[in-house]
């Protein structure tokens, strides 16, 4: 049994995808080289290829084969005893869904696209370079990756084991299809309609086909070693039922490394997420070496294990050291602030809304073929959801995201807000939670389309939530998506304009056309001028506000001792589209319903970053800060304001503030009885600073 994959944060993967020779030779391969380049990159967790995406092994196999330039070395046993040597976490890597190598000696095993041809990567689009094969689970190939599983485990034992493009691939081969027409009772759908028409059934079928992978995995490597850590790649990003299933995720960003951070840790249910960035190094075109160290300071400062993959690896096997000479200045600064990582509880005063089904009820384009692809493809809901966090992260509030099955009324007491971004479906245990919360002094904020489908993607008459907000849905109004800019908003004079510019700010795609019902109008639409055509336009830009339509553009609604927001437009998915006064808007937002716990305030608003955490059950934080500043400029770091921390006093009377990282040093706590705040003057800061805070 190992337990270092619970406190290992500083990985690393040497990527190395290796065709045949001549292309790629391996020659020089050397572990005397390999040692001394951990030593530099100061690693405590190797990942190491097993199996890579050509379908070449590194080590003795019996069942697959081994990639030809090894010769007679195994290279797996070679590195394995320097990595106990060198007490680092030996973790297994071994590729599920590309395999270029199986369906070539195979053909029966290759996913078959819907004309019977093979499927390989980057199809149908040709969107990669690489084409690699792909196999289906449906076929021999499952025996096959499992008995090489098998030898890995047995012959190696690793600490921890990692399935790279996990998941299920949209196969029309006969197997497949027999086992759709068996559950479902009709035909795999081929055409596109009838594609986004079944698209429930599809994913259904898909996660429920992966789930049983899944499952026979866990009992091949358990009746070996019961103890051993599972995960899979893009874990965060696969349904409930899957995540829980491993013992942590692994997350590639897709989100920047802050925010996909903060989504893997929400997502990952406390079980040691680790997320790692592939595009922070450039081999052979190198970044600055500050752009290594804030990324390896966003992912901890999130609360995710640390870890980088790139390709060092030359031809001939010999490694590239400026590569680990970069990766270890990062994981040196990793070291020193080790120690504050474990045993935190994140503090949040707003809730964001995570749903796994959401984006399955709206559709707008036939499923991906590619497990991965679909992995990584955000739709309505998770689009909107990465404005809230861009939102939340802004305002300079504490926030997490909660799945929606995590978030049950003692849950939700936790929090001084609630953000539901584009759930379309609202399940009826949340809802009657939603509304004890709001009753008992609680704030939401509804957004979009949220409640207007049942959990078939059925369009409903009403809002889910019409009740809690006081006004009711009569229609969806598209007329003006072609402008971009379909509407603007005329605010009344409410204290949630407060920060705002004196304008009528616009929105994007549609509006929700509604009706008041008990609920405090603090918006109307208006249209534009015009509407884009070949023969109408106003000036370059978008057509100008035009006449007011006197519909509600948003809602404040009283509802027991709380309040309930909600905008009849899609307010978060906006900032992804550079609608800029939704920022500010949302600061005045926070500042109007709710006094924080704990705050930052500062002017640099866009460059600085924080998260607090709770050690000691509430009598002690841990407050990162970082200046983003290295990644906006392309590695500038200079010194900047690191502003004032706030502490509400009904939260912790604060006696004591120092920065324990980078330096040691107490800082300045001032007192203000008037506001009940503890003001805490933080330092001039470059990349990375944390600080603890005594009540």
């Amino acid at each position: 049994m190992s337990e270092k994959y619970k406190h290992s944060y500083r990985g690393y993967l040497i990527d190395h995808h290796s065709p045949d020779p001549p292309v790629v030779t391996l020659e020089n391969l050397d572990p005397d080289e390999w040692e001394r380049f951990f030593e530099e990159a100061n690693i405590n967790h190797l990942m190491l290829y097993c199996k890579d995406h050509w379908g070449s092994s590194y080590y003795n196999t019996k069942i697959g084969r081994k990639h030809p330039g090894l010769k007679d070395k195994d290279w797996v046993g070679t590195i394995v005893p320097i990595l106990k040597k060198h007490g680092i976490e030996f973790n297994a890597y071994y590729c599920f869904e590309y395999d270029t190598y199986a369906p070539k000696a195979h053909p029966e095993w290759a996913v078959r696209r819907k004309d019977g041809q093979p499927l390989k990567c980057g199809m149908p689009a040709n969107t990669s370079n690489a084409k690699w094969g792909m196999p289906c689970y449906e076929t021999g190939y499952r025996e096959y990756i499992l008995g090489q599983i098998r030898e890995i485990v047995e012959n190696y034992h690793p600490d921890s084991l990692f399935i790279d493009i996990f998941g299920r691939a949209l196969c029309y081969c006969d197997t497949c299809k027999e086992l759709y027409r068996k559950e479902f009772g009709y035909e795999m759908p081929e055409d596109d309609e009838e594609m986004m028409a079944k698209n429930r059934d599809l994913e259904r079928f898909l996660n429920e086909g992966a789930e049983r992978m899944l499952d026979d995995l866990r009992s091949t490597i358990r009746q070996i070693d019961p103890e051993l850590a599972l995960t899979i790649n893009f874990a965060a990003h696969y349904p409930r039922q899957i995540r829980n299933k491993l013992d942590y995720l692994f997350t590639e960003p897709w989100a920047g490394n802050w925010l996909s951070g903060a989504y893997a840790r929400d997502t990952s249910a406390g079980k040691y997420p680790q997320l790692g960035p592939g595009d922070v190094s450039h081999v052979y075109n190198y970044q600055p070496d500050s752009i290594y160290r804030l990324a390896a300071a966003e992912i901890a400062a999130q609360g995710c294990r640390v870890f980088m993959y790139s390709e060092p690896m030359h031809r001939d096997g010999t490694l590239e050291f400026e590569e680990a000479r970069k990766v270890g200045a990062a994981f040196r600064d990793v070291e020193k602030f080790e120690t504050y990582l474990e045993d935190n509880r994140l503090v949040a005063d707003i809730a964001i809304v995570q749903s796994d089904v959401a984006d399955t009820l709206h559709v707008e384009h036939p499923i991906l073929a590619s497990s991965i692809s679909r992995a990584k493809v955000s739709g309505a809901h998770r689009e909107a959801l990465l404005g809230a966090m861009k939102l939340c992260d802004y305002s300079k509030r504490t926030w997490r995201v909660v799945p929606e099955l995590e978030l049950s009324y003692d849950r939700m007491k936790e929090f001084r807000m609630i953000l539901i971004p584009n759930l379309f479906w609202v399940n009826p245990d949340l809802k009657a939670d939603l509304k004890r919360y709001v009753e008992d002094g609680g704030t939401v904020l509804v957004s979009g389309e949220t409640g207007l489908c049942d959990d078939q993607g059925n369009a409903l008459e009403d809002f889910a939530l019409a009740e809690l907000s006081g006004c009711h849905f009569t229609a969806k109004d598209e007329t003006y998506k072609k402008n971009h800019w379909c509407a603007y908003i005329r605010p009344e004079e409410e204290p949630v304009w407060k920060r705002s510019p004196k304008t009528t700010p616009p929105v994007g795609e549609y509006v929700l056309k509604t009706r008041a019902d008990g609920a405090k109008v603090l918006g109307t639409f208006l249209e534009p001028a015009v509407l884009l055509t070949d023969t109408t336009w106003v000036n370059w830009g978008n057509p100008l506000p035009g006449r007011d339509t006197g519909l509600p553009a948003l809602y404040e609604n009283n509802y027991g001792k709380g309040c309930v927001l909600t905008a009849c437009f899609d307010l978060f998915t906006m900032i992804n589209k550079d609608f800029l006064w939704v920022k500010d808007f949302f600061v005045g937002i926070a500042e109007t319903y709710f006094v924080p716990r704990i705050s930052l305030q500062t002017d640099l608003m866009n460059s600085l970053e924080f998260t607090c955490y709770e050690r000691e059950e509430g009598r002690e934080l841990l407050v990162h800060e970082l200046s983003a500043l290295a990644r906006l400029t392309g590695g500038d770091t200079p010194l900047i304001d690191g502003g004032r921390l706030m502490v509400n006093r009904d939260y912790m009377q604060v006696s004591k503030a120092e920065m324990v990282y980078p330096e040691h040093k107490q800082v300045p706590v001032t007192y203000h009885e008037e506001s009940g705040l503890s003001e805490i003057a933080l330092d001039p800061l470059r990349i990375h600073a944390v600080y603890r805070i005594v009540g």
